[in-house]
């Protein structure tokens, strides 16, 4: 499930453009294999592409879901612990959403 969706230019579509090099390029000095645990549990592609919607409000983003603010700490942690990135920082979840439609485009 990609994080980033859309009509128009998408991060999705330049990736794609992209040769295979040039992905590959873009994902060395990342352990893919910690990021591809994430990005094939399908409960925390939801998780993200929530957070990702919400403008990484956890409030909000909890509301969105109908689950409680601290379940979804849980899932944002256990991203972090995973990945190294923090969800919540938009410097990360830029890394995240760029770094998944990499593996998508594989």
């Amino acid at each position: 499930m990609p994080l980033s969706e859309g009509g128009g230019l998408s991060l999705g579509k330049i990736v794609g453009a992209l040769g295979k090099s040039r992905r590959e390029q873009l994902l060395e000095g990342y352990d893919l294999k910690n990021f591809v645990r994430i990005f094939e549990d399908r409960e925390l592609m939801v998780t993200l592409r929530a957070l990702f919607e919400n403008d990484l409000n956890v409030a909000k983003t909890a509301r969105t879901l109908f689950m409680h603010r601290n379940t979804l700490i849980y899932r944002l942690k256990k991203v972090r612990d995973t990945t190294g990135l923090d969800p919540c920082s938009f410097k990360d979840a830029v890394t995240l959403v760029l770094l998944n439609a990499l593996y998508r485009a594989k």
